[in-house]
């Protein structure tokens, strides 16, 4: 297998130590050297973060956090901590860090799918405490499948009773339909939908490409995100996690280009590509040796009746709220992040809606 990390000769110097573990050998010399965590998963959530999070782990020079999902910059942020190094240290003990030291060639991370939404909290935390700059990798799907595979996640009992409080119960004895309304009412109300008709429940085509990338669209998405991002809960925003171009606009403009990954579930999950594919393109961008994942199972996933199912007027008006924003999401990669175009020009196309008011 070509890899992208060949293999360099160094020479030691008489009596100089080295430290070894079964999956690595470094030089005394350079403990420190490695800055954690390496990596964060930002989400989004339902997309495929704990697979993808799963299988870099497989890599022998990957050491898992001593939690998935440290949510160190959000839900267990401490406020009580009052100076960068107090913070930075709470933030690092998800890790570990501190026998990872002498390791430096070793790597550890995080998925935290909240991350992506909650940029507010989190950009700032982030920046505070590591100055390093992690590499950052963002996980999309079809914002429509996403959605639903959210409700029946959070609605579902299935679980241990910590997953259950935490999914929250806000949504127990709401339809899919009711929380999905909930959602465009939130948004209505902070301005964030001037082109969406509620009646008709149709995109005023002109009223969306005036509004997008206006500072009055980032005022109102500032104010969605800053009142309708509960902590402790995962009952909120199923539509607002699908507008992907508005969450990772906010990362690309904090952080340089080539610190960020973007991929696609259903890439992940196909034939052409698979998760091997996926998992090459990650432990690329973190710098690895390619390796052949061992366990390529789909982690976290689960067999549920489709509540759209027989729903084709919630569909219909899903695919029309959602096709100019995947449209705005892969015109976003394309021309701002110089990714395929082939691969994102028509990023979950609904072909069956116009999402034009007649």
């Amino acid at each position: 297998q070509k890899q992208n990390c060949p293999v360099r000769h160094i020479s030691l110097s008489p009596g100089e130590i080295i430290t070894q573990t079964r999956r690595s050998i470094d030089r005394a010399l350079d403990a420190g050297k490695r800055k954690h965590p390496s990596f964060l998963i930002l989400g989004a959530q339902k997309a495929g973060t704990t697979s993808l999070y799963e299988y870099i782990n497989q890599h022998p020079w990957v050491v898992k956090a001593k939690r998935r999902e440290t949510h160190c910059f959000d839900w267990r942020w401490d406020d009580t901590l009052v100076s960068t190094s107090e913070r930075r240290t709470h933030c690092l003990g998800f890790y570990h860090a501190t026998s990872m030291k002498q390791y430096p060639s070793l790597i550890t991370g995080d998925s935290t799918p909240s991350y992506l939404l909650d940029y507010y909290r989190v950009i700032p935390r982030l920046k505070e405490c590591f100055d390093h700059e992690p590499q950052l990798i963002i996980m999309t799907r079809d914002p429509i499948k996403r959605a639903v595979s959210h409700y029946v996640m959070v609605t579902s009992m299935d679980g241990s009773p910590e997953q259950l409080k935490v999914r929250g119960m806000e949504w127990r004895n709401m339809t899919l339909d009711e929380v999905l309304e909930q959602d465009v009412r939130n948004m209505k109300e902070d301005g964030l939908l001037p082109y969406w008709d509620v009646e008709s429940r149709t995109v005023d085509k002109e009223a969306f490409d005036t509004f997008i990338d206006s500072r009055e669209e980032d005022e109102a998405w500032e104010r969605y995100v800053t009142t309708r991002t509960p902590l402790n809960t995962g009952s909120y925003s199923p539509l607002a996690r699908g507008l992907y171009a508005l969450q990772c606009r906010q990362w690309f403009r904090s952080f340089a280009k080539d610190k960020f990954l973007v991929m696609k579930l259903e890439e992940m999950s196909s034939n052409a590509k698979g998760t091997q594919w996926a998992v090459d393109r990650a432990i690329e961008h973190l710098g690895l040796p390619q390796f052949e994942v061992p366990d390529g199972e789909k982690k976290n996933s689960r067999e549920y009746n489709d509540p759209l199912e027989g729903k084709e007027q919630l569909r219909g008006w899903l695919q029309r709220f959602f096709a100019p924003h995947n449209e705005r999401f892969g015109k976003l990669l394309v021309e701002e992040m110089g990714y395929d175009e082939e691969d994102w020009k028509n990023v979950w196309s609904y072909s069956s809606y116009g999402w034009t008011r007649a």
